[in-house]
């Protein structure tokens, strides 16, 4: 007996015969994961900005509004959400872990405003509707990043403009508004003050600073014609809002891109962003000077639009109730509206975000809600990004934030409302973590 080293020669060790893998049925994963999360962003745009055939043109017939449509696709976020929540549990509660204390004091301020409103349906309604609009475009911006959900909002921007100015060609009747607003285009939605809102937001989601690298493409030549659509809608739609927002924004889009180049001095880095506002504030009220001339020809006021006569009526209301408000989404109701304020045309809204959120939620949550907003856009413009993907997406976050801010002071539903632009607003806001090297990476903290 041996009890040294034994070998075997190679003919006698047995080759193991190949397995073939076996082929995948069905739909991988992540592949649904995927197509999950986009239809259900693109069907709480689709609700938000509440695009849809055969609107009145006349707000003064009182025509009726068919809301099962939109009710239907609010409905169907319900059960997809709880599908995605049954797919990934585990990174679906990690989304909602780290809330930020001023989110929480709001929902609370939110939810204590339901125990002293005027209208307990309308309010719970409407928290429902913001939270369900809510936790799709999170969901989609979490799992997928930034880059990839603004590349998914231009997509839907370019499908807009065009199905707005085809829909206006073809439908003039439903398209353009009659009565006191003759003339004015509104397209696809419900007022021509949310055409004119969400194309001044679409067209900077789409907007892209600098020359295009390499061979021009369609996709390019696509994504030019719907930026000169969606301007020729703002004209068409003679929103005065709009205008404001698009020069702010193009040129906080340009300040904070010039911002992003200059890292060696914060301070000269904040001079070049605010002079760059400075400019496009300047621009577009020059060109809202020269339209005010126009329409005093005409004996409109085309500035404003009565917004100082609703305010002086609403801001008694705010110093009645402080604390908790009316309730939540209650001055969003065009009859509450009727009851406390009287003017010669009809006054479906406040006009004004900051004034709506006070008289809704009450001050306290007001103000804790504008500081969350204005915290994170402080964040934005102190943090550099390393990538070229990431600063391009960084600079647009920076104008959607501002230019809502702004746009804010002059119309309703901007913030914490179940339209237009509640979801671009939600996308902007999370911030992204930062590696040890201190570059962003693609991932939000919350």
């Amino acid at each position: 007996m041996s009890f040294g080293h034994s070998y075997v020669s190679d003919k006698d060790i047995s080759v193991r015969p190949a397995v073939r893998p076996r082929p995948r049925r069905g739909i991988r994963k992540e592949t649904l994961v995927r197509v999950l999360l986009t239809g259900m962003f693109y069907l709480t745009l689709l609700r938000t900005t509440g695009m849809w055939y055969g609107y009145p043109t006349n707000f003064n017939e009182d025509a009726a509004v068919d809301p099962f449509p939109q009710k239907m696709m609010l409905y169907s976020l319900i059960p997809l959400i709880g599908l995605y929540f049954v797919l990934e549990p585990n990174r679906f509660l990690s989304y909602f872990r780290r809330v930020p204390i001023l989110v929480v004091a709001v929902a609370v301020i939110s939810f204590l405003s339901l125990a002293v409103s005027i209208s307990f349906g309308a309010s719970i309604r409407g928290i429902a509707a913001v939270a369900v609009l809510t936790i799709p475009p999170l969901l989609y911006r979490h799992r997928y990043g930034s880059v990839e959900t603004f590349r998914l909002l231009a997509t839907f921007g370019i499908f807009a403009a065009f199905a707005n100015v085809l829909y206006t060609i073809a439908l003039p009747r439903y398209a353009v508004m009659a009565g006191s607003y003759a003339g004015m285009v509104k397209g696809l939605f419900y007022h021509k003050n949310g055409l004119g809102q969400f194309c001044a937001v679409s067209f900077i989601t789409m907007l892209s600073v600098g020359m295009p690298k390499g061979p021009l493409r369609y996709s390019q030549l696509l994504r030019w014609a719907a930026l000169l659509f969606t301007l020729l809608l703002i004209v068409v739609s003679k929103s005065s809002t709009a205008v404001v927002m698009v020069a702010i924004g193009v040129a906080t889009l340009m300040g904070s891109r010039m911002m992003q180049t200059v890292r060696n001095s914060l301070a000269r880095s904040f001079i070049v962003f605010f002079f760059c506002l400075f400019i496009g504030a300047a621009a577009s009220f020059a060109y809202l000077g020269v339209a005010q001339m126009i329409a005093d020809a005409f004996g409109k006021d085309l500035t404003f639009s009565g917004r100082t006569n609703i305010w002086e009526q609403l801001m008694p209301l705010v110093y009645d109730r402080p604390l908790l408000g009316y309730g939540f989404a209650v001055f969003r109701q065009p009859e509450v509206m009727e009851q406390y304020v009287e003017l010669t045309f009809d006054a479906r809204s406040t006009h004004n975000t900051y004034l709506e959120l006070a008289l809704n939620i009450g001050v306290p949550g007001m103000i804790a809600w504008t500081a969350f907003v204005l915290q994170r856009l402080v964040g934005r413009l102190v943090t550099i990004q390393r990538s070229t993907e990431l600063r391009a997406t960084h600079s647009k976050e920076v104008a959607i934030i501002l230019l809502i801010v702004v746009g804010s002071m002059t119309e309703a539903g901007m913030m914490l409302a179940p339209v237009i632009l509640w979801p671009y607003l939600v996308v902007s806001l999370p911030i992204s973590r930062l590696k040890s090297g201190g570059s962003s990476t693609n991932a939000p903290s919350g």
